[in-house]
C-alpha cells in the first residue's frame, strides 16, 4: 500500500483542490457564455431603426466565484440621443458596478458576522474564489444600504394604511450606549415588535417570535412617533391591545399615551435585577420579594421592600430602596404580568407566554457594535443598525439587490417587451446549456494537466451515466 501510494504522487486535497478550480473555471465560463448569447438575442430581436450597433466592448464584474470578463454590443439609441448597452440595461447592470449583487449581498451580510469590515473582507478572501474585496468598499456598501433601508421604510409608511389585525401586539423596548466619535454621548434605542410565539416545531419546547421586527428610530425625533408610523402602515390597531415591555425608563412607560388599548409591564428581568441588588444582603426579604412576584402580588412586593428599607441602615442601600419603591408605588398595576391584567378585561390569553426579547436583542446589537473596539460616526452607527435588523429578520440579501436603483446610481431604461421576452426564453436555453457544460480539463492532455485529465474524464463519466 505505501508503494502504491508513493506512486500516485498526489494527495485527496490536491485533487479536491483542483477540482474546486475547475468548477469555479467551469462556472465563470458558463456564465460569459450565457451573457454573450443574451447579448446576441437582443443584438438579433432589437429594432434597428432605433439601435443602431457601434462596436464590441469588453467589461468586467467580479462574480461570487470570481472575476469575468465578457463582451457585449455597444448602440446608438436614436430616440433618447445616447449611447446604451442593451445588455447592461436588460439585466439591471448599473453603468459603474464593478461587481455583483452577490458579492456586495454576501459581503455587507459578512459586515455583520464577521464583527468588523476587515473581518467581512477577510471572510470572502477565504472562500478560495478569487473574490477580493476592500474593506473601505464594504464599509460603504454598508452605509448605502442602511441609507436605501431607511428611505424604504419612510417610502412605505407614507404610502401604505395599515390593515392588518391581531389581538395583541407585543413592543420590547431597551436601550443602550454605543461608543461615538468625539466623545458624544447618546442612547440607541431599541424595539422588538411580534405578534406573540410559535413553537419551533411539534412538542417543541422552543419558540420562536411571530413576525418579528427590530426597529432603531432615527435620533432627532420622537421614539414613538416614529414607531407609530411604522405600525400604522403595517396595522389596524383600533381593536388591538399593545402590551409595552421594558425597564423602567421614562421614555419606555411614555409609549401607552401612543395606542388605543395599550398596557405597560415592567420587564421582569431588570425588576428581578434591581431587587436581587438591593436586598442582596437580605436573603430572607429576597426570596419574600421574588414570591410576591411571581404571585403578580403588587401589594405584598411593595410591602416588603418598604419593610426593608425602615430596617436597613445604610445609607447607599436605603437610598437605592427609597428610589426603587417611590417608582414602583407610581406604577404598581404594571409590576402584574399582563396576562393577568388581559383576562380581568375580558381579553383571551391563549398561548401567551411571558414577555423579555428586548434584553437579548440589546445584547445581540450591542456586542456587535462593541465587538472591533471603535468608536461610531452617527451616520455609520444608523447605517449599521439598520443593516443588523434587515439582517435578523432575514431581508438584508433583498435590500441589497435593489440598493442601487433605491439610491439612483442607475439610469435604466426598459428594453420593449418583446425583447424581455426573448431574453427569457434564451436564458433558459443558456441554462440548460450550462447544465451539461464540460471542465476545460477534460481535454487538456495528460502533460498539461498533470496527467489529471484522464481521472476527471472517468468522475464525469460516472456522474453523466
Amino acid at each position: 500500500m505505501e508503494q502504491i501510494r508513493a506512486a500516485v504522487d498526489f494527495s485527496f486535497q490536491e485533487i479536491e483542490r483542483l477540482a474546486w478550480q475547475q468548477t469555479l473555471d467551469c462556472f465563470r465560463e458558463a456564465l460569459v457564455e450565457a451573457l454573450s448569447a443574451i447579448d446576441t438575442a437582443l443584438y438579433e430581436s432589437r429594432d434597428p431603426s432605433r439601435y443602431v450597433y457601434k462596436e464590441m466592448r469588453s467589461r468586467s464584474v467580479v462574480t461570487k466565484f470570481g472575476p469575468i470578463t465578457f463582451q457585449r454590443r455597444y448602440y446608438w439609441d436614436r430616440e433618447e440621443e445616447r449611447f446604451v448597452f442593451l445588455l447592461d440595461e436588460v439585466l439591471g447592470i448599473a453603468k459603474r458596478q464593478r461587481v455583483s449583487d452577490s458579492v456586495r449581498a454576501d459581503a455587507v451580510e459578512a459586515s455583520v458576522t464577521a464583527g468588523s469590515y476587515r473581518g467581512a473582507a477577510a471572510e470572502l478572501e477565504r472562500r478560495d474564489c478569487q473574490v477580493f474585496v476592500s474593506h473601505e468598499a464594504i464599509r460603504q456598501w454598508n452605509l448605502q444600504t442602511g441609507r436605501a433601508l431607511a428611505a424604504a421604510e419612510k417610502q412605505q409608511q407614507m404610502t401604505l394604511a395599515g390593515t392588518r389585525r391581531v389581538r395583541v401586539l407585543f413592543i420590547e423596548a431597551d436601550g443602550f450606549w454605543p461608543a461615538r466619535q468625539r466623545g458624544k454621548k447618546a442612547e440607541v434605542r431599541l424595539f422588538v415588535i411580534h405578534e406573540g410565539w410559535i413553537q419551533r416545531g411539534p412538542g417543541s419546547k422552543e419558540y420562536s417570535l411571530v413576525n418579528r421586527r427590530d426597529f432603531v428610530p432615527e435620533p432627532g425625533r420622537d421614539s414613538w412617533e416614529q414607531l407609530s408610523e411604522l405600525l400604522e402602515s403595517e396595522y389596524d390597531l383600533s381593536e388591538t391591545w399593545v402590551i409595552i415591555n421594558g425597564d423602567r425608563a421614562l421614555w419606555i412607560r411614555e409609549g401607552v399615551t401612543w395606542f388605543p388599548k395599550a398596557l405597560y409591564q415592567i420587564d421582569r428581568f431588570h425588576l428581578k435585577r434591581e431587587l436581587n441588588h438591593v436586598l442582596r444582603h437580605r436573603p430572607q426579604r429576597l426570596e419574600q420579594a421574588h414570591a410576591a412576584l411571581e404571585a403578580n402580588d403588587a401589594g405584598r412586593l411593595l410591602a416588603v421592600l418598604d419593610e426593608a428599607h425602615k430596617a436597613e441602615t445604610d445609607t447607599d442601600r436605603r437610598g437605592k430602596m427609597r428610589r426603587l419603591l417611590a417608582d414602583l408605588r407610581m406604577m404598581p398595576e404594571s409590576i402584574r404580568d399582563y396576562r393577568i391584567r388581559l383576562q380581568e378585561r375580558g381579553v383571551n390569553v391563549e398561548g401567551l407566554r411571558g414577555v423579555g426579547a428586548a434584553e437579548g436583542a440589546v445584547e445581540r446589537y450591542s456586542a456587535r457594535l462593541r465587538k472591533v473596539g471603535r468608536s461610531w460616526s452617527e451616520s455609520g452607527l444608523m447605517a449599521m443598525l439598520q443593516v443588523m435588523a434587515a439582517y435578523y429578520r432575514g431581508a438584508l440579501r433583498g435590500a441589497v439587490q435593489y440598493v442601487e436603483r433605491a439610491l439612483g446610481l442607475e439610469s435604466v431604461n426598459a428594453a420593449a417587451e418583446k425583447v424581455r421576452h426573448r431574453v427569457r426564453e434564451t436564458v433558459g436555453r443558456g441554462v440548460d446549456a450550462a447544465r451539461h457544460a464540460r471542465m476545460p480539463i477534460l481535454n487538456a492532455g495528460r502533460n498539461n494537466s498533470g496527467g489529471y485529465s484522464k481521472t476527471f474524464r472517468g468522475f464525469a463519466g460516472l456522474v453523466t451515466r
